[in-house]
């Protein structure tokens, strides 16, 4: 029998990594491991210090710069990251979904919160929370 917090903690997963489905291509290869070494995460540091177009119906609207992968907070079942991305323009976009494009991975969708560092130069987050097979 499945209890309340075991049915929210799948649900919310799954509707997370359903709504990122189109980033699940490169975000999810290896859903059983949770340290840094995992494949995702070697995927995406392979992509650090690379630039990520911005775009809306096939419009650039910026190009982001991948600066830094965290490792998000432990929990039971999930696999937290995150991405930080710097803002290479001019442009100052919303928190929303944007479509990212990278020659290498392709285009997804991606969750951007913008966030002031102290020096007043803007950069984004994107947040990963993956449900991990208990295997």
């Amino acid at each position: 029998m499945i209890n309340r917090r075991t049915f929210m903690i799948a649900g919310a997963a799954s509707a997370t990594a359903s709504a990122l489905s189109p980033a699940l291509s490169l975000a999810a290869p290896d859903i059983g491991k949770t340290s840094l070494d995992t494949d995702r995460h070697k995927q995406w540091r392979q992509l650090l210090g690379e630039s990520f177009v911005v775009e809306e119906a096939g419009t650039p609207l910026a190009r982001l710069k991948l600066n830094e992968l965290r490792k998000g907070q432990k929990a039971p079942r999930l696999d937290q990251f995150h991405l930080y991305f710097s803002n290479t323009g001019t442009v100052m976009l919303e928190e929303r979904s944007y479509q990212l494009y990278h020659p290498e991975s392709g285009s997804q969708q991606m969750f951007l919160q913008p966030v002031i560092q102290s020096s007043g130069d803007p950069y984004y987050r994107a947040t990963f929370s993956l449900l991990v097979d208990d295997a």
